[in-house]
């Protein structure tokens, strides 16, 4: 594919000297956001503004949906999902360049997303720009659990396609998905507001959150809890979760605050099992048959399998318009926790089913922080610079061990050269030291250093100016490089011995062109085309020779047919490719479906009451299949494949009462999902969840 990258080049040279020779500055002035700003791929919510305004006039797309050159944006007061959102996945799943990979459909999961194709080493998951991340490792890659990021904490989120962004980690190969926390607010009155929801649905699963928001003047304080469980549908794979989140604030002058909030997560969660077991018996009839391992389930019912999490969480978020420019200061601790629980058989024959209980217990610890000074020269342009520093660490609490010491410094120039015309150039220096022990020697080896410049470059061209029919018209292209060291202890040491320790940071290129487009009344279009070529891949604990490439379509589209009924759609197709002779390389690019599609409708039936539809389908795609032996062995047997499948969730909410005496805003959902009850099998090969039933009511006081 070396012809689409030279043809890459050449349009961003095109699109740079074409509009060269005009550089008189006009200023551009962005129109005022209410309340305080918060950190995106950009520097400030004015600077999104005035690429907004570069793109399109006025906002457009379906409610709660908006797409920007650079990034997606889902308002979660404005976009209404079928059901009840437990956790911000919930919401993600309805986007096509979101795959959903985790084994339990009633569970959020674990590291249980693919972002544009790409595992969670290899994307971003941050929270109001700061990653989320810890060492990870231990029989999986525990990076983020996406259960304890409830969808009450979450303000917007967005989607930021590819590695274009200097303000985010060099592991952003696949983009971002930032989620952005309600900022406080000011009040004029003692009241504070109270919500609570709750809804129950198939396989006696309940979810309920309570919350207390407030402020006396300046002062703010936020309170929530949330209380989620489910049996779950597949043998042995009930969850419960509990989340406590509070939080106070100081609003300040000049647009700013500054926050301490306090979050525990506690997750008891069951690991699910074979179904009959080993030997045949032990058969379950009310769940679903599993028997081979491309399910990745080695557990049998008597094993009695769990893996428990909790998690206490502090951050102190500060923002704040200056002299200077727009200072945003972020700081973060947290201790995480696992605890792997089953019955091992005594015999590894597994003749006498003889057990004994077993546990991993494992503790991380991640302390960091994030500093972003965003000054605006003049409408027209604006530079941001920062630093930030993560230091992580595991094992057990009387043996903590430095794993990870990361920090990055970042500089981004936005400059609005003409009307039509906006460029943003920058790069990230990133540097990274690793301490990698061998758990079956305990020895520690020296640290290892990696660090390296990693330019990036977005353009947006405006080409309404051209002709009529080209307005309210862009074309953006984006020209980043990519380099991403191992910064994960599951990629390095995996399995508790050193096999990636002579491993190399990967290295390549990433190109986005995308074209955007105002249709007809708010109905907006999106096409993003592509390419991403990695060298020195990472896999298995060694680098793979050869190129990896992904070369990938994204459409989206959305807006209001009439004035009541509104949809939204997407769809990703991506294709990877490995040039290398490397056995193991080409089954690294294999399990991925190539096309997805996500779409949904909305309409208001009448002035109180909406009706829901969701799709969502998926190509073909297939996983790896394993057979038990009886001495103990494995034996790989290829791959089994997984259908396509094609999935309906239909709902509909009614608005009860706007004020009822101390209440208002009363809402009841009523929800099927799977509608037309399709079998198939999710990504990970386990049976899927059928025709589910469920009802949520909602009031403020």
């Amino acid at each position: 594919m070396r012809w689409i990258r030279t043809w890459a080049v050449v349009v961003w040279g095109c699109l740079v000297l074409g509009t060269g020779g005009s550089w008189p500055v006009f200023a551009q002035e962005a129109e005022p956001e209410s309340g305080p700003a918060k950190q995106s791929e950009q520097a400030t919510d004015s600077d999104v503004k005035k690429l907004k305004d570069i793109v399109v006039t006025g906002k457009s797309g379906a409610p709660g949906l908006e797409t920007k050159p650079l990034k997606t944006v889902i308002e979660m007061d404005d976009f209404i999902p079928v059901a009840p959102s437990d956790s911000v996945l919930d919401v993600l799943k309805t986007q096509a360049a979101v795959d959903f990979r985790g084994e339990n459909d009633l569970d959020p999961g674990v590291d249980s997303v693919y972002l544009n194709g790409f595992d969670s080493t290899r994307f971003v998951t941050a929270l109001d720009g700061a990653t989320i991340q810890k060492t990870g490792g231990r029989k999986s890659s525990n990076i983020v659990d996406y259960s304890m990021l409830p969808a009450f904490l979450i303000e917007k989120i967005e989607i930021l396609p590819g590695p274009h962004s200097a303000m985010y980690d060099g592991k952003a190969i696949g983009g971002v998905l930032n989620f952005i926390s309600r900022a406080p607010e000011r009040r004029d009155s003692l009241k504070p507001d109270v919500g609570l929801s709750s809804s129950y649905s198939s396989y006696d699963t309940w979810n309920s959150t309570a919350s207390l928001e407030g402020a006396i003047s300046a002062f703010t304080y936020d309170f929530a809890y949330q209380h989620y469980e489910t049996d779950g549908y597949l043998r042995n794979s009930a969850m419960n979760k509990d989340i406590f989140y509070g939080r106070l604030g100081f609003v300040l002058p000049y647009d700013g605050f500054i926050t301490l909030s306090v979050s525990h997560s506690d997750v008891d969660r069951e690991k699910p099992v074979r179904n009959p077991a080993y030997d045949g018996s032990d058969y379950d009839p009310d769940y679903p048959t599993v028997i081979n391992d491309s399910t990745s389930s080695v557990f049998d019912a008597r094993q009695q399998s769990t893996w428990d999490s909790t998690s206490d969480s502090y951050r102190l978020n500060y923002e704040q318009s200056l002299p200077t420019g727009r200072l945003d200061i972020t700081g973060f601790y947290s201790e995480d926790n696992r605890l792997r629980s089953y019955y091992e058989y005594t015999d590894d024959t597994r003749t006498t089913l003889e057990t004994q209980k077993t546990e991993m217990d494992t503790d991380w610890w991640t302390q960091g922080g994030k500093i972003t000074d965003a000054i605006d020269w003049t409408p027209s342009q604006t530079t941001t610079v920062g630093y930030d520093l993560v230091q992580m660490f595991d094992d057990q609490p009387e043996d903590r061990s430095k794993r990870i010491n990361k920090q990055g410094f970042f500089l981004q120039h936005r400059w609005a050269i003409v009307p039509s015309l906006e460029v943003t150039v920058g790069a990230r220096y990133e540097d990274l030291k690793i301490w990698i022990r061998d758990n079956v020697t305990d020895t520690l080896d020296p640290p290892r250093h990696f660090s390296d410049l990693m330019p990036k470059s977005f353009l947006t061209w405006k080409m309404d100016q051209l002709t009529p029919w080209l307005r309210d018209t862009s074309l953006s292209a984006g020209v980043s490089k990519i380099w991403h060291a191992p910064d994960a202890h599951g990629t390095y040491n995996a399995r508790g011995r050193p096999i990636g320790r002579e491993m190399e940071p990967e290295h390549g290129m990433g190109y986005d062109l995308i074209l955007q487009r105002r249709l007809w009344r708010d109905i907006a279009l999106q096409i993003d085309y592509s390419l991403y070529m990695i060298d020195d891949y990472m896999s298995g604990g060694d680098n793979l020779e050869g190129t990896v490439e992904r070369n990938g379509v994204g459409l989206q589209i959305g807006g209001h047919l009439t004035d009541d009924l509104s949809f939204y759609a997407s769809w990703a197709w991506q294709d990877f490719g490995y040039d290398g002779d490397d056995a193991g390389g080409h089954e690294v690019v294999d399990q991925r479906a190539e096309n997805r599609i996500g779409a949904g409708l909305r309409y208001n039936l009448f002035e109180n009451t909406m009706l829901l539809l969701d799709y969502s389908y998926q190509d073909d795609e297939v996983t790896e299949d394993w057979t038990d032996n009886p001495d103990g062995t494995s034996t790989f047997n290829g791959y089994t494949d997984i259908p396509a499948y094609n999935l309906f969730d239909f709902g509909v909410q009614q608005t009860l009462f706007q004020n009822a005496g101390w209440f208002h805003d009363g809402v009841l959902s009523l929800y099927v999902k799977n509608l037309f009850d399709e079998e198939y099998s999710n990504a990970k090969g386990w049976p899927a969840i059928d025709r589910t039933f469920g009802a949520s009511f909602r009031v403020k006081f």
